[in-house]
């Protein structure tokens, strides 16, 4: 199932059972645009990007167009590994231009809302 938004030129895949409770959820066009940009696919390189420094603080970050650091990448795949359930040198592979399924990036940027929220409510909590 696309993406109802005919204003981007690229579309975004994502399970039809999704894309039907979203449709059957919120009959305004404004509010299945939120779920749909909410659900935007997130690389592996962007998550890591974001979330390895916080996991991990000790890792130190890849320069920018520089190889990743073996500590840095082990952080990732590990990471990766426990979150997706995936092979470490499978997701090893999608660093190097190997493709993944549409649904990986979804599940990641999944992952990123929920350690976002948390983040809040603890903050909110403390």
């Amino acid at each position: 199932m696309q993406s109802p938004d005919k204003q981007h030129k690229e579309t975004v895949k994502i399970p039809r059972w999704l894309a039907r409770f979203i449709l059957c959820e919120r009959q305004k066009y404004h509010h299945q645009r939120v779920f749909f940009e909410l659900l935007k696919p997130m690389t592996p390189e962007e998550w890591c990007m974001f979330w390895i420094p916080i996991i991990h603080p000790d890792v130190e970050l890849p320069s920018p167009g520089k190889r990743n650091h073996s500590g840095y990448m082990k952080a990732c795949t590990i990471t990766l590994s426990f979150l997706t359930g995936y092979n470490e040198r499978t997701i090893e592979g999608w660093f190097y231009g190997k493709p993944y399924h549409y649904s990986v990036g979804i599940l990641l940027r999944c992952f990123h809302l929920i350690f976002k929220l948390q983040g809040y409510l603890k903050i909110i909590n403390d």
